[in-house]
């Protein structure tokens, strides 16, 4: 009886003693195997690696697969370096975050009414140049000089009065690139390095697609290679790469006042208008303090985070376009214990669809989400974009139609009543208020 007790009760005690690094790894293989994810992931407390590894393959005609050494193009992370080489150079006398841009581009629109910090907080109004019809110089195919390619987007009109409101656009740290060439009379490149060398960076730079680069990994989008792509339109808003190590690096080395200094550093990491410093995020996961920036580019997703409570980076790099945040965002819930579940497959069910009417209203979880009927289904409403369809797993629970890893689950009392509400991101469940019926 004594040994049948001790069977009955080991799987329990396997469970107890389940580690963070084991949980991760759990929901790395999920994602791996149920969700298709290729890239690179890394963990880190203060500095000391908890958990990395490596999934999918670098080349897939190869089959070679991802390792940590391997090379990403990192999207708009980019931006931070950007960023800092701007910083560096005011912390030098070479020039003021209050120095309008026509001191650098004398005819650009309304140059007298923008500064470098609204250029670096996202505030100038100026359209995003990503967002525009490509222009006849092809820049992504051929490489265009930063003068000419901005003369693509500098006659757009305004979004906005400068300074007013926050709108995230590329077209500033395109500009920003070009202001640290015509202060150091150098390409953005050979400053760049200066930033990444003052970082120990060894693996990370501006991509050339002509160039040999080891380890470099290819980027997929679904069963496709992503088309050639040259960096000349990402420039010093997108086009850089690194690896995963490199990332930490950076990260730790950046918040420890290693790069900057620790007034410029704050300056940096100050939450500003749009809940942005300058090339970072600063908000929360939930109540947790955290600092982040994103990436994505044709074949990559990225992001980078640091995690006040705690202490922790988590840090991952894609290479087939696997929703980089939100896997962040689970690897870091399990960091902060709070609830994550596993990739799984989403399979659609027949339910009661007079069940629907109790959970149509307006939900609030960082914005505000609208649940409507249509047609004795249910749908997410959300301004500026298309509604998307929830399919019901359970009368409870339901999943988004557009294909990302969100869910949305009721807790309703005897009369059907919702009590509560979750929505779920990449495995991450968030509680989901309620606001009105």
């Amino acid at each position: 009886m004594k040994k049948l007790l001790t069977f009955l009760l080991l799987p329990f005690a396997l469970h107890a003693q389940t580690t963070i690094p084991q949980k991760m790894e759990a929901y790395m293989r999920a994602q791996s195997t149920i969700a298709h994810f290729s890239g690179t992931v890394l963990v880190a407390q203060k500095g000391k690696v908890i958990y990395s590894s490596a999934f999918g393959e670098a080349d897939r005609e190869w089959h070679v697969k991802n390792t940590l050494a391997g090379k990403f193009r990192i999207g708009s992370i980019t931006k931070q370096f950007t960023a800092a080489c701007i910083l560096d150079l005011e912390e030098q006398g070479k020039l003021s975050l209050d120095d309008k841009l026509n001191k650098y581009i004398p005819d650009y629109p309304k140059g007298d009414q923008v500064t470098i910090h609204m250029l670096l907080n996202q505030t100038t109004g100026i359209k995003d140049y990503t967002s525009l019809p490509e222009s006849d110089l092809h820049a992504d195919v051929l490489d265009v000089a930063p003068a000419d390619f901005i003369r693509t987007f500098q006659n757009e009109p305004y979004l906005f009065t400068p300074g007013s409101q926050w709108a995230y656009s590329n077209s500033n740290y395109f500009l920003l690139g070009y202001i640290v060439e015509k202060v150091t009379g150098h390409p953005f490149t050979d400053y760049l390095k200066i930033i990444t060398d003052k970082a120990g960076l060894k693996n990370t730079g501006m991509d050339r697609p002509d160039t040999v680069l080891p380890y470099r990994t290819h980027g997929y989008w679904e069963d496709y290679n992503i088309p050639f792509y040259t960096m000349s339109g990402p420039y010093a808003a997108g086009g850089m790469y690194s690896t995963a190590g490199d990332l930490l690096a950076w990260d730790r080395a950046l918040l420890s006042n290693k790069v900057l200094s620790e007034a410029t550093t704050k300056k940096m990491t100050t939450a500003y208008m749009g809940n942005y410093g300058y090339a970072v995020f600063v908000d929360s996961l939930d109540t947790h303090p955290r600092i982040w920036h994103s990436g994505g580019i044709p074949g990559y997703r990225s992001m980078i985070s640091w995690f006040k409570d705690g202490d922790f980076n988590v840090i991952v790099l894609s290479n087939n376009e696997s929703n980089a945040p939100y896997i962040a965002g689970a690897l870091a819930g399990i960091m902060l214990n709070m609830p994550v579940v596993n990739p799984y497959v989403h399979k659609e069910v027949a339910i009661n669809n007079a069940v629907i009417d109790n959970y149509v209203g307006t939900y609030f979880s960082k914005t505000f989400i609208e649940l409507l009927r249509k047609g004795g289904k249910l749908y997410r409403k959300v301004d500026g974009v298309n509604d998307i369809e929830l399919i019901p797993e359970s009368e409870k629970k339901f999943y988004y139609g557009d294909g990302t890893d969100r869910q949305i689950e009721f807790v309703t009392d005897a009369g059907g009543k919702v009590v509560k509400a979750y929505l779920m991101t990449g495995g991450l469940k968030l509680p989901l208020e309620r606001i009105a019926d």
